[in-house]
């Protein structure tokens, strides 16, 4: 499996690449409409407090969702992740929320990220690739 290291401070965040070795999340913050560029810029803002500060503490910003996967929330945008020791974040994709629930395909493809994150850490084939 390939991660790509986003940001470093304090913390490390992480994003997870899909099977063609692109960072899904890169991808889905390129993809968003001209309507949602104050949410995205306001997500890496975030992010980058992050890596210097961690996680925050305010469950209107992040929360727990499911098990071991939490969520980053600015305006309608969605950033899943979870923790790893060694004050890693790693995220696995963002999404655009369009109603009150979280869509569980959502939450099961983070926790499959995660799985496969584990495992591929375990068996010491995980890549770290910095962000370009």
């Amino acid at each position: 499996m390939r991660v790509r290291r986003l940001l470093q401070g304090r913390y490390t965040v992480l994003a997870v690449c899909d099977n063609r070795n692109a960072c899904t999340l890169i991808d889905f913050f390129e993809g968003l409409g001209a309507n949602l560029e104050k949410d995205a810029h306001h997500m890496l803002e975030l992010l980058e407090r992050v890596s210097q500060h961690g996680p925050p503490r305010n469950t209107d910003i992040s929360h727990q969702i499911d098990g071991e996967i939490w969520e980053f929330i600015k305006g309608r945008l969605r950033v899943f992740w979870f923790y790893d020791e060694g004050r890693v974040v790693v995220c696995t994709h963002g999404l655009v929320k369009k109603g009150q629930k979280t869509p569980r395909s959502d939450i099961t493809q983070a926790a499959s990220r995660r799985k496969e994150y584990l495992a591929a850490k375990c068996a010491r084939t995980l890549e770290i690739e910095e962000d370009e």
